[in-house]
């Protein structure tokens, strides 16, 4: 997939793609740079931005290179991130246009539980939320179960039963 990097109208820059993308496809391996720890923090001098980072389940914090980390957040998501063995892959959940910029919904991979203000315009936004998807409502985590990294998967596996125990018994 060929990809570029662009000013986005959500936040700052954005991950773009050239080309149409059928749903499921698998867009891009996510590269790092490198793992985040007290003795190599991130470096504000050179542009390293917490929001430029990923969660692995074990609570490794690692920095993406460019551009997936300006993949920006969007309550309605075009692309979640599928993670095998501590490899993130990004998928489209799906189709997406030429020229329309990919998103992600930071909640169906991330555990940090940041709160943070919404910028994706959209009118179902969920303006100032807290990540992760225990803080999502019940009715958002239906909807995106299908797409949840399976390290979220495995972290909630217990309030995810009683998700579905629910649906089942309604």
């Amino acid at each position: 997939m060929s990809l570029e990097l662009r000013d986005s109208n959500i936040h700052g820059k954005g991950v773009f793609t050239t080309e149409r993308i059928r749903r499921h496809s698998v867009i891009c391996r996510v590269k790092v740079v490198r793992e985040i720890t007290d003795e190599h923090p991130l470096d504000t001098d050179k542009g390293e931005l917490l929001h430029h980072c990923h969660w692995y389940p074990d609570g490794t914090m690692v920095l993406l290179a460019e551009p997936y980390c300006y993949l920006n957040h969007s309550c309605d998501p075009n692309t979640f991130y599928y993670t095998v063995n501590r490899v993130s892959y990004c998928l489209a959940m799906r189709d997406i246009r030429e020229d329309e910029e990919l998103t992600l919904e930071y909640s169906l991979c991330n555990l940090n539980g940041l709160v943070w203000e919404c910028q994706c315009g959209l009118p179902d936004c969920r303006g100032r939320h807290r990540c992760g998807f225990r803080n999502m409502d019940e009715s958002r985590q239906i909807k995106y179960l299908p797409y949840l990294d399976p390290f979220i998967v495995e972290v909630h596996s217990d309030s995810i039963k009683g998700i579905l125990d629910r649906q089942v018994k309604g």
